[in-house]
């Protein structure tokens, strides 16, 4: 089974590109004779780091507004769990979501 998946980081472009060649080394954004496949998108984060955070950006107790990017890619559900532990270990943030969706073959 194939899924998409997203991941929200910090917009800079070596933690962007670390990411997609850590996700890619387990399978992910693969298309064709294509390799390190993702969509980008450019945005921005609003976040308050509350009372034990260590935020990679911003100060604790204040609202932080920065520039985030949004990766997508593919892989096979297989080799989602190796994917989101090798994203987690390179992350820069404390906290990490990664949102997997199945893609429905027609």
């Amino acid at each position: 089974m194939k899924l998409k998946f997203f991941v929200y980081c910090s917009d800079e472009e070596k933690i962007i590109k670390d990411i997609i060649i850590a996700a890619s080394a387990h399978g992910a954004g693969i298309y064709g004779n294509y390799s390190q496949v993702a969509f980008i998108t450019h945005g921005e984060g609003n976040w308050k780091s509350e009372k034990g955070a260590q935020p990679f950006q911003g100060i604790v107790g204040e609202v932080t507004k920065a520039p985030v990017a949004r990766i997508e890619m593919t892989c096979l559900s297989k080799n989602a769990k190796q994917i989101e532990r090798a994203i987690k270990q390179i992350h820069p943030w404390e906290q990490v979501d990664i949102e997997f969706f199945r893609i429905e073959e027609i």
